[in-house]
């Protein structure tokens, strides 16, 4: 159970982090709890969601047993985790862009 865990839910939930803070945050910043550019937690986003998943593997593979080791399966949560980055990073960045900018100009018309 403890592998399980390790080995699955660990990773998964390291590579889902970065978006995850990216999401909270960039809440935070439009509704003015938290002041910050929505640039910056979009660059921290980006960098974090890059080094997460490399940090996850370099774990799983001090975790793994001595003798040959085949590291193909974990070198997925790298590029995986990078690969969900470089997509949802821009798309969630574009889209609290959006929401602010109309909530920055509905502001100022009324």
């Amino acid at each position: 159970m403890i592998s399980y865990l390790f080995f699955v839910i660990l990773p998964l939930i390291f590579v889902f982090a970065a978006l995850v803070f990216q999401v909270i945050v960039s809440i935070f910043v439009l509704k003015g709890k938290l002041k910050l550019r929505l640039f910056w937690v979009n660059f921290m986003a980006l960098m974090l969601g890059i080094l997460l998943p490399a940090g996850v593997t370099m774990i799983l593979i001090h975790g793994l047993p001595p003798g040959p080791q085949c590291i193909t399966g974990l070198m997925s949560f790298v590029f995986g985790g990078v690969f969900i980055t470089v997509i949802t990073v821009p798309v969630i960045a574009i889209i609290t862009w959006l929401i602010y900018r109309f909530k920055r100009k509905s502001v100022s018309i009324a």
